[in-house]
């Protein structure tokens, strides 16, 4: 992740407050940073910039601030709620799990504060679906070998962590905002590999073009079938002329700035295409097997929030805290060694 501007998205700022000026320009900076730094050179680029960079940072204040509040991830909150218990399969596997978070290591290790008694965060989720065969009752007889949809929750990390729930919702703004980015730079490089691949395109037609011609010498016209060769030299000719045609628009293989800008402002100014949540609706049984539609609408219905984005992925997600009792400490492996050996 690339490292953001630690002045954006300040948590001391009022929550009804629009973004002000200040942030916006330091917002296009950022965007200019981890993108392409040529722009700089174009005496406009924060005028044309500015819309875009308004509505990235406007949708991501709106996102984050729409999560609900943050859940207990615990021992108690697996009995009590319904979606721990969907996310763990025991309460083994939940201090397992947070046994092994690695952003959250990486906070307590480096954190200059006293530790917090909670440890406020994201729990980012893949759900997963697999067809299994169970039994199911009907009535008062027992149905085998029934076709079921078993649905678990597997990679499970904790992102952003931090001490307090303003903190964690401050530095998810600025990751969602360097995620934008990160697809804005992914777009320039798709679209200067796309340049470099039909340079490479035109240059083996052309090579294939001229041993055509050549072979028109000598013996070899005489000997070639029907005019198959002249056929060959008008499609690979027809070919050619595409390419150049779309290369003329380029120029060259690297974008030029404007075209760098352009693309740039393209991703940011649609950044519910690559960056939004959607509510999930799941109902499961106690051993996580998905109901019908049809049942009661209390019957085991979770109502779960997924972040997803246009590059196909797709994430269950919820704010969290931690309580600093439930995290585990991670084994000395040299003492166990050392135990084990006797």
């Amino acid at each position: 992740m690339l490292r953001f501007l630690s002045s954006l998205f300040t948590p001391t700022a009022a929550e009804d407050e629009s973004p002000d000026r200040d942030l916006i320009d330091a917002a296009i900076e950022r965007a200019v940073d981890g993108t392409d730094r040529r722009l700089r050179a174009l005496g406009d680029y924060r005028r044309r910039l500015r819309e875009p960079v308004e509505r990235a940072v406007d949708h991501v204040i709106a996102l984050v601030d729409a999560m609900p509040a943050p859940a207990e991830i615990s021992a108690q909150s697996f009995g009590a709620d319904p979606r721990i218990r969907a996310f763990f399969s025991s309460v083994d596997h939940l201090h397992g799990v947070l046994g092994k978070l690695k952003d959250v290591r990486e906070y307590r290790r480096h954190c200059a504060e006293i530790p917090a008694d909670e440890i406020f965060g994201l729990l980012v989720m893949q759900k997963e679906e697999r067809t299994v065969l169970g039994m199911e009752l009907e009535g008062d007889a027992v149905r085998k070998d029934v076709v079921q949809v078993a649905v678990s929750f597997s990679h499970h990390r904790y992102i952003a962590p931090t001490s307090s729930e303003k903190g964690t919702r401050w530095e998810l703004k600025k990751r969602a905002f360097d995620f934008l980015i990160e697809r804005a730079l992914e777009r320039l490089a798709q679209e200067t590999r796309k340049r470099v691949e039909l340079e490479h395109q035109r240059c083996l037609l052309r090579r294939k073009l001229d041993a055509l011609r050549a072979g028109n010498w000598g013996l070899g016209s005489a000997l070639a079938d029907n005019g198959h060769n002249g056929a060959d030299v008008d499609v690979l000719e027809a070919e050619i002329e595409s390419i150049d045609a779309e290369l003329g628009q380029f120029g060259t293989n690297s974008l030029g700035l404007d075209q760098s800008l352009d693309c740039i402002a393209g991703v940011l100014g649609r950044p519910k295409e690559w960056l939004d949540t959607r509510p999930v609706a799941l109902r499961l049984d106690y051993r996580g097997i998905k109901l019908a539609d049809s049942g009661p609408p209390a019957a085991g219905e979770l109502q779960l929030t997924e972040l997803f984005s246009a590059t196909g992925a797709r994430r269950i997600i919820l704010p969290g805290r931690i309580p600093k009792g439930e995290i585990p400490d991670r084994p000395d492996v040299v003492k166990e060694l050392s135990r084990y050996l006797g």
